[in-house]
């Protein structure tokens, strides 16, 4: 079951909000709890076991924690996280080394490829960031396992994040109250989301579709692919990030923000401030500074950065362009380092915007590749090899609707850095009226259309 279905809006949506609504305040949680397993399920029902035992694991663990000390304590903070990571490796990453093996003539006989549990990278981080914050001391340890497991489970969020930490959920879950203000903005939010998922994200699929499937696409077909592809994975990933935050509103839990209008970035480092927020905060917080941050020297501080970036472009999926996309960004972050330090003149802002946009949207061609192959045509064509003009499939595949949708798509983009645009604040914010018409449109373009999963639920 996915957010833009049917079972969902007419089904499971008001059915739990029903069920909440009535069940005396002590038992929200597990409702909760329970109509999350219930969603997880309607997927699989058998991947249920992996996420209730992760869960029962980093609580029991962080309860060892407090009660621990010194040698005992580290040992502990181990065990909480050596699971949850151990379950990931084998879940996402066992087929991607088996098959490298195999590529590589290693003799390991047959392999069976096993099956990726949708949302486990965003539960084990969230398992992780847990057992952490409770040996620092920055968070109480949990008592009650059922608080602890909506949590980790909470429908909303847990498929494709944002990366809720505990920290920011854990008064709300002990206590808290309806308010009719805050479930307002919170179906808002649910709508907005909804309608940049279906209505813009979605419309642009097709056209990405299209170019990864041209043999000799052009530098032509390349910028236009790659421009749909861009603005199709924020608003599908910021729609489903504004849905996710909606439903925790609408329940009183407070989820943090995943983006800020990244796209206007003008360096990379600030594009990663504004992007997947969460997920970027998460990596310097974990891992980054774990590893010495930049405490350790310019060159320790830039290898620690390389790491980071690498592995939290594996963390996105099992395969080695994700690596390498990682591992680009983490360049291009040293690079913008390097340049802030030298004391060269200060670049113009346009520019700077333009270069940064540029270096992203490189990014991506790596980041949709399915593999090597499809990463290398793409280049390929980028650089010009296969000509420079649109094709004729790329030009019978750029529908008027797919065109139109790439214009409204830059358009709200760039809205928010024009304060004197006339539409800005229908925009940047649209009021409730607005937002539930984009929805109804939104649902009703929705029929005529295959659902189309959200990218981030591979990862």
């Amino acid at each position: 079951m996915v957010f833009v279905s049917d079972s969902f809006v007419f089904l499971f949506l008001p059915l739990f909000l029903l069920v909440y609504a009535i069940v005396p305040a002590r038992f929200r949680n597990a409702t909760i709890l329970l109509f999350s397993l219930l969603f997880y399920g309607w997927w699989r029902f058998d991947f249920l076991p992996l996420l209730i035992a992760i869960a029962c694991w980093s609580w029991a663990t962080g309860l060892w924690i407090v009660r621990s000390a010194g040698r005992e304590r580290r040992i502990a903070l181990l065990a909480a996280v050596l699971a949850p990571i151990a379950s990931l490796i084998w879940f996402k990453y066992a087929n991607l080394l088996a098959e490298s093996a195999l590529a590589l003539g290693a003799p390991i006989g047959a392999w069976t490829a096993i099956p990726l549990p949708i949302g486990l990278s965003f539960f084990v981080f969230g398992a992780i960031s847990y057992s952490v914050d409770v040996y620092r001391k920055t968070v109480a340890a949990e008592p009650s396992p059922v608080n602890y497991a909506t949590y980790q489970a909470m429908f909303g969020h847990l498929v494709a994040g944002p990366v809720v930490r505990y920290q920011s959920v854990a008064d709300r879950l002990a206590s808290r109250s309806f308010d009719l203000s805050e479930f307002s903005e919170g179906w808002r939010r649910f709508m907005l989301g909804f309608a940049q998922k279906v209505l813009l994200g979605d419309t642009l699929a097709p056209l990405v579709d299209a170019g990864y499937a041209l043999p000799n696409p052009s530098t032509a077909d390349v910028v236009l692919t790659v421009a749909a592809y861009t603005l199709h994975l924020y608003f599908d990933f910021a729609g489903y990030s504004s849905m996710a935050i909606g439903l925790g509103l609408m329940v009183g839990l407070k989820f943090p923000e995943n983006f800020d209008n990244p796209y206007l970035s003008r360096s990379i480092t600030e594009f990663w401030r504004r992007w997947h927020i969460s997920l970027s905060s998460w990596l310097r917080d974990y891992l980054y500074i774990p590893l010495g941050g930049n405490r350790v020297g310019k060159l320790r501080s830039y290898f620690n950065l390389l790491i980071t970036m690498a592995l939290g472009g594996l963390w996105h999926g099992a395969s080695w362009t994700f690596l390498v996309w990682g591992a680009w960004h983490g360049l291009g972050l040293i690079a913008a380092r390097l340049w802030s330090a030298s004391g060269a003149p200060a670049v113009p802002t346009l520019l700077t915007h333009l270069l940064t946009m540029a270096f992203v949207m490189v990014g991506w061609l790596l980041f949709r590749a399915q593999d090597w192959q499809s990463a290398n045509m793409m280049m390929s064509g980028l650089l010009g090899f296969n000509g420079l003009v649109l094709s004729s499939p790329m030009i019978a595949a750029s529908r008027p609707v797919e065109l139109l949708t790439l214009c409204i798509g830059a358009l709200v983009i760039y809205a928010p850095a024009r304060p004197r645009y006339p539409l800005r604040s229908l925009v940047v914010n649209p009021p409730f009226e607005l937002a539930f018409l984009l929805w109804l449109c939104a649902l009703w373009t929705m029929q005529s259309r295959t659902v189309i999963p959200f990218l981030y639920f591979q990862f």
